[in-house]
């Protein structure tokens, strides 16, 4: 007699703080669960303060989690599993990441320039999880409808977000933008009729004729998935920022040149994380065992 084991999807990673949860990360993570089927992770990484931790401060902290973990298994209708932890909350989202499908995080609350401080942790996590990081606006609306957004640098760290952004627009059944920004300055911004306009010209030619290259092989892979291109002279964030209004998702490589050079090493990436008017998919431009949200490992 053959037993068929069915394999156990990887956990999908919800970082939360059991004193005030977000409920958009809450909502975000269990519809995820719901439609992948995924079980769920709680981590409330509360850090130590400057007051030592009492056994009634533990006790309802750990009851806290409990609540926030209850109430997704209620709505998410999947095994969900919690635990509080006492040490830094990037590291512990970091750790939990380690074998994970997707870790989902909260932006900061407070506006791009208070951000850069206090959303420290969604930065580093972002920087260094091994999983993808899907960092959800607080106070965003959540779309259902609209497509999903990459942003592709013509080089092959861009080669993980492309298969995560395809994945993920087959999974929810719309179409891909893929959007390639780039930067050329004019010798002077007053000269017409020159031979720079020449240069110009070539240096845009080459930037379509390489982002078609790109995504040929995904194209081939993905036959189902309408894409459309941008290519836009201009700088990474903003054009990413006006790319994704009206999107669901917006998919971006966590280390890459040329165009979108440290979007994860500076205030470029806090500006994105940020502000960006939707949910943003951070995939690690390294390779690591493929654990995609369909269920495949």
């Amino acid at each position: 007699m053959t037993t068929h084991v069915t394999p156990q999807l990887a956990p999908v990673v919800v970082g939360v703080d059991a004193d005030d949860p977000v409920q958009a990360v809450l909502d975000t993570a269990a519809d995820l669960a719901t439609e992948t089927g995924h079980p769920l992770h709680v981590v409330n990484a509360t850090g130590v303060g400057i007051v030592p931790w009492t056994p009634e401060m533990v006790g309802r902290q750990e009851a806290r989690t409990e609540a926030v973990r209850a109430s997704l298994e209620a709505r998410s209708r999947v095994p969900v599993t919690a635990e509080t932890m006492y040490t830094s909350p990037a590291k512990a989202l970091v750790d939990a990441s380690h074998g994970a499908a997707l870790v989902v995080v909260g932006a900061g609350r407070l506006g791009a320039v208070p951000a850069a401080v206090l959303g420290a942790t969604t930065s580093q996590v972002a920087a260094h999880a091994e999983s993808p990081v899907l960092v959800v606006p607080h106070d965003g609306m959540l779309r259902h409808d609209g497509p999903v957004v990459v942003g592709v640098d013509v080089d092959p760290h861009s080669e993980p977000a492309l298969e995560y952004a395809f994945a993920e627009a087959a999974r929810r059944s719309v179409p891909l933008v893929a959007v390639h920004s780039w930067w050329w300055e004019s010798p002077d911004a007053f000269m017409s009729g020159h031979e720079w306009e020449d240069d110009f010209g070539a240096v845009a030619d080459t930037q379509h004729r390489q982002l078609a290259e790109m995504l040929a092989g995904w194209q081939e892979k993905y036959p189902d998935v309408q894409l459309r291109t941008e290519v836009v002279r201009g700088q990474a964030v903003s054009t990413l920022c006006d790319e994704a209004q009206g999107a669901q998702l917006l998919v971006v490589g966590s280390r890459g040149r040329g165009g979108f050079r440290g979007l994860l090493l500076g205030s470029v990436s806090t500006r994105l994380l940020h502000q960006s008017p939707c949910p943003v998919a951070v995939v690690p431009s390294f390779p690591r065992p493929a654990r995609d949200l369909r269920g495949r490992s």
